[in-house]
């Protein structure tokens, strides 16, 4: 395939990828128009763009994004570095793998929101709430993939290892991490789209808190404007979501990539 037939098959990908966005941004528009349906939920897409003009003028969207995405990389970074603590233990400790497991994968099928009742209880409802419950969120899958990537480890290569006389600090670093790297890297990816989806439903759930300052984050800008029947600032902070994750998703699979660039992603 010739360069310029390549660039033609990129082009005609992307517009496909847009065909059915657009298709519904002008059913909005023609219902709205024809005022198919009640103004006060049906707002127009004009009258968004200048809700979203408004608050990113106020201040009170790049407040809510700042706050949003801080919680979400906290916890992730706390989950995460928990998650793969404990699975590097039940990874490679028999004893501990046969002790400990059966419990956290119970654990892990206790749905992340139905912890908060509990969590509210022992850390209070403010902002040490929201981190325990998205770290929560980004533990368990980075947990596991690291477990089983170390499990999965084949035998004969730590026996190169004790061939070449590595002692148990060589074999982890040299043999095990290395070739569980891959299950750990699906992992993280797991773990930030579950701290992200635990971020936004526990803000929303939980309710006002702040971040160093920064303030309220996307859910509970979610949660006002709908308490307030705000619909426009509603669909602002939905399509907000969207771009965010998509773009931080686009982050955590280039890092991946880099991580392990002889990997097919």
């Amino acid at each position: 395939m010739s360069q310029i037939q390549g660039r033609k098959v990129a082009f005609s990908r992307r517009w496909r990828a847009v065909i059915l966005p657009l298709g519904l941004l002008l059913l909005w528009a023609a219902l709205s128009h024809a005022r198919a349906m009640n103004a006060n939920i049906m707002v127009s897409p004009l009258q968004v763009v200048h809700t979203l003009w408004q608050s990113l003028g106020d201040g009170s969207l790049p407040l809510a994004i700042s706050a949003t995405v801080l919680r979400a990389l906290a916890g992730l970074l706390i989950g995460g570095l928990a998650g793969l603590a404990v699975g590097m233990l039940l990874g490679t400790n028999g004893l501990s793998h046969r002790l400990f497991s059966p419990t956290f994968n119970g654990l892990q099928q206790i749905a992340l929101f139905a912890w908060i009742p509990l969590l509210s209880a022992w850390v209070g409802t403010g902002e040490g709430l929201k981190i325990t419950e998205i770290s929560l969120g980004a533990f368990f899958p980075m947990l596991l993939s690291t477990r089983e990537g170390c499990r999965q480890v084949a035998e004969k290569y730590r026996e190169v290892g004790y061939l070449l006389e590595f002692n148990a600090i060589q074999i982890l670093t040299r043999i095990t991490l290395p070739a569980a790297l891959p299950a750990m890297v699906s992992g993280l990816e797991t773990a930030f789209t579950i701290a992200w989806l635990g971020t936004i439903g526990t803000e929303y759930l939980v309710g006002t808190g702040y971040v160093n300052g920064l303030g309220d984050g996307l859910g509970i800008y979610l949660a006002a404007a709908r308490m307030y029947g705000d619909m426009d600032k509603v669909i602002v902070g939905v399509f907000t979501l969207a771009v965010i994750g998509i773009l931080l998703n686009r982050a955590i699979a280039l890092l991946s990539r880099r991580i392990t660039p002889w990997l097919t992603h």
